[in-house]
């Protein structure tokens, strides 16, 4: 049996065991310096980390997953510091997202950065649900996320009703209509394009019939598809709904509604009814882009501007055993070398007007679209494409250049090049 001196010594060593024991990492003297640059120090504001892992910005305090919440009324700076937690590897920013599931993380993050904040608050009242419909209808969350009440309990008991009960609750939540047709369009949404805008677009066109009818038949529904969608309702079919301004090499500037109101807008000042002549036709970008093109110098040139002369051309056109080139010198030729080659040759009416442009068709040893520029007073060869702008062979390209009298680094050839 031990004496009582050495259960002194054992508590002694016990007691001096935990003195020396590793300091928590939550403690707020002995976390690192840590740096929030583009979040908190941009605003020149003291920021304070609490025991509890929440962070402290002035009077602004943000309380970590599951308990998720911003108390303070600096909303855009408390946006912009859950963004730089979610995202940065720093420690405490580590420590504060903690106990969000990976998975919850992981699906936050694919969403729009606005709503990272109100994603957070969403996730924490059913982490399965919101994993589950993020894959498969993310729209439906993001309403959520969106969803606006008068004070923060109403909308958690909002959020928390949306999640807990059938579809027809869950859709009164979000006042949307309570239908499998009105979900099926929800899911078609990617969830990099549930952006707040999107979302208000979207809620609009479901409450709109005829908008939604459009929309049952889309495969998917994209920001594009949004933006065009805001046209009048005589304008829109399916059609119009799946072209995507991306597709076309080189893209526009314009968005495909962009494109369809600017057609509508030259259609009108020349008073051609309708205003949109191709509601139910199957219509190509490209065919979009010149009846935009034939419209815009119509109203430069007159009725006849594709009988109008383009100046004279600055190279003369070759024929020989190795190649062939044609110059384009009407406002007709240059439609029909748009359409017969799948591109927007035609665009360039206006500028070979001006004299800064010029273009060509090379017929052998490949068939081609040329287009010249004019630097100072010198003329380049700066596109060579064949079929839908796909670019020409390296063979084609050097006997272009050569015909021009460069190298594609600018530099004349030799007048003896064998042609």
């Amino acid at each position: 049996m031990a004496d009582r001196g050495s259960d002194d010594k054992g508590e002694r060593a016990r007691s001096e065991s935990r003195n020396h024991e590793a300091p928590t990492l939550l403690d707020p003297k002995l976390l690192p310096k840590l740096k929030f640059e583009k979040a908190i120090m941009k605003t020149n504001t003291k920021s304070e980390y609490l025991s509890d892992a929440s962070i402290r910005v002035e009077n602004l305090t943000l309380r970590p997953w599951p308990d998720f919440t911003v108390l303070g009324d600096h909303a855009e700076v408390a946006n912009r510091i859950v963004t730089e937690l979610l995202e940065s590897e720093d420690t405490f920013a580590l420590l504060w997202r903690g106990k969000i599931p990976e998975q919850v993380l992981q699906m936050i993050r694919k969403y729009p950065r606005c709503l990272w904040r109100d994603l957070l608050e969403v996730s924490q009242l059913h982490p399965d649900y919101f994993v589950q419909w993020s894959q498969h209808c993310p729209a439906l969350i993001a309403f959520m996320a969106v969803h606006d009440a008068e004070r923060q309990t109403d909308r958690d008991l909002d959020r928390i009703r949306a999640f807990y009960h059938g579809r027809n609750e869950r859709f009164k939540v979000l006042n949307l209509p309570p239908t499998r047709e009105v979900y099926q369009i929800l899911a078609k949404v990617a969830i990099e394009d549930c952006h707040p805008i999107q979302l208000e677009q979207l809620h609009a066109a479901v409450q709109d019939k005829a908008r939604r009818r459009l929309l049952r038949h889309l495969d998917t529904i994209t920001t594009e598809t949004l933006d065009t969608l805001q046209l009048p309702i005589e304008y829109l079919d399916t059609n119009l709904l799946n072209l995507r301004i991306n597709d076309l090499t080189p893209p526009l500037d314009l968005s495909v509604a962009g494109l369809v109101e600017e057609i509508a807008h030259y259609r009108q000042v020349t008073r051609k009814l309708p205003y949109w002549p191709f509601h139910g036709q199957k219509i190509s970008l490209r065919k979009l882009v010149q009846t935009k093109e034939s419209l815009e110098l119509r109203l430069a040139l007159g009725e006849d501007c594709k009988r109008k002369r383009l100046p004279k051309p600055p190279l003369p056109a070759i024929k020989s055993s190795k190649v062939e080139i044609q110059a384009l010198t009407s406002v007709r030729a240059l439609w029909s070398e748009g359409d017969e080659m799948g591109n927007c040759v035609m665009t360039y009416a206006k500028p070979i007007l001006s004299g800064v442009h010029y273009a060509y068709k090379m017929l052998s040893p490949q068939r081609a679209t040329i287009l010249l520029a004019k630097r100072k007073e010198d003329w380049y060869p700066v596109e060579v494409r064949t079929y839908k702008n796909e670019y020409a062979g390296s063979r084609a390209v050097d006997l272009v250049h050569a015909w021009a009298g460069t190298i594609p680094t600018g530099k004349e050839v030799s007048d003896e090049f064998p042609f």
